[in-house]
């Protein structure tokens, strides 16, 4: 079993006082800008919570919760890993990440001081729960079917599966993609209804859903008459 490599916290990073106390002195405000960096993209930041949420997790579960390729995920969890916000473990195919507590508690003692920090999250625990209010999705549905062929491996897998039915293995051989990557492409096809899946035997058939992508393509040909008609009055 191996471990990644992780670069050690700088000790002035570890033992550096509250901002609302004191300013932080140079050298220190340059070993903690990578920490802060790192957390400045919105799936980074998401990446970090779902594994601080949980004593590990598997890089393949944090892959099939977003909708991007699985060599970007690799990306953001190395600038996690360079920045010592998370330690990985490989265990035979799979990465096995987990939270840097020490990270979390040196940044949150950072902004707010070690005692306000224990009220907060004091206040947080004892506090309601209230329910999830459910807001309305930014875009419709057929807008989000074009957003996820924009992706070349799901493009890719859509013109495949257009010529006909197909399994996972000849979408593998076809693609050239891994087997996970193809795995969870398919997942988040058929989570948008563009593809469906037919059991034979110990074989999963997927075929495309022809309403779903007609749907889009007359979202983009709406498009096209509301962008000709403002063309037209543009000239007038």
């Amino acid at each position: 079993m191996s471990v990644l490599p992780v670069v050690d916290a700088a000790p002035a990073a570890a033992c550096c006082p509250p901002l609302s106390a004191q300013a932080l002195a140079p050298q220190t405000a340059v070993e903690l800008a990578p920490m802060f960096k790192a957390l400045s993209d919105p799936i980074r930041l998401r990446l970090l919570s779902l594994i601080a949420s949980t004593a590990e997790v598997c890089v393949c579960d944090l892959t099939d919760a977003f909708d991007v390729t699985g060599a970007t995920i690799s990306h953001h969890l190395r600038v996690l890993r360079e920045a010592n916000m998370v330690d990985g473990e490989r265990r035979g195919t799979w990465v096995y990440y987990r939270v840097r507590r020490e990270a979390l508690d040196l940044l949150g003692a950072l902004l707010l001081g070690g005692e306000q920090a224990e009220q907060i999250q004091r206040a947080a625990v004892a506090a309601p729960r209230s329910e999830p209010v459910e807001e309305s999705p930014p875009i419709s549905a057929q807008p989000d079917v074009l957003r996820l062929v924009a992706d070349p491996v799901r493009g890719r897998i859509v013109e495949i599966l257009a010529e006909g039915p197909a399994t996972t293995s000849h979408l593998v051989a076809v693609t050239g993609a891994k087997q996970p990557n193809v795995s969870g492409h398919l997942k988040q096809l058929r989570e948008a209804g563009v593809v469906s899946a037919e059991p034979r035997g110990r074989f999963t058939f997927y075929r495309l859903v022809p309403e779903a992508l007609q749907g889009g393509a007359l979202h983009l040909a709406d498009l096209a008459a509301q962008a000709r008609d403002a063309a037209d009055n543009f000239r007038r």
